[in-house]
């Protein structure tokens, strides 16, 4: 099992159509993480804060080189910025393609390999593991958008193999 290498507590975030992905890390431990399905972005996230309050939250950046979000998913994150920065909350903004390069240097170029290697990594997510998608054109499973929120956070901060801290 791994840990962060940052103790804060730290909150992961993936917007999507269907609500806000979320993982949440504290003492470099996952603590909690799924999907928060309600009516507006800044209501999901107020209660995602209220059940995981942040010293950080790590986002997409929706204006790095290579984005590929649309116009309406960059203001939801340029939103869920600033709704953590009022609450005084420091914001780490990645970039999701620097995380794909990041993923690719290790040898893995699909993201259900990225996924089944977090879940190796924080056993308590293997049960979350979706299946690959078959057909390009499917829609994928939303649990994914747990671990591309899992991802954004283990590039911004990386890891240590728990086992060694013993």
């Amino acid at each position: 099992m791994k840990n962060l290498n940052d103790k804060r507590a730290i909150l992961g975030i993936d917007p999507t159509k269907r609500g806000l992905a979320f993982v949440y890390f504290e003492g470099g431990r996952l603590i909690d993480w799924g999907i928060r399905h309600a009516g507006g972005e800044t209501a999901d996230f107020d209660a995602v804060f209220r059940l995981c309050p942040a010293d950080v939250v790590v986002l997409e950046d929706p204006d790095a080189e290579g984005s590929e979000r649309r116009p309406s998913m960059r203001t939801v994150l340029s939103r869920l910025a600033r709704a953590a920065e009022r609450r005084g909350i420091v914001v780490v903004k990645v970039s999701r393609y620097a995380v794909r390069r990041g993923w690719i240097e290790r040898g893995i170029t699909r993201k259900h390999s990225a996924a089944k290697m977090i879940a190796e990594d924080f056993p308590a997510l293997e049960a979350f593991l979706p299946r690959p998608r078959i057909k390009a054109y499917m829609d994928e499973d939303a649990r994914v958008q747990i671990f591309d929120a899992a991802s954004l956070v283990l590039h911004a901060f990386g890891t240590t193999d728990d086992s060694l801290a013993a």
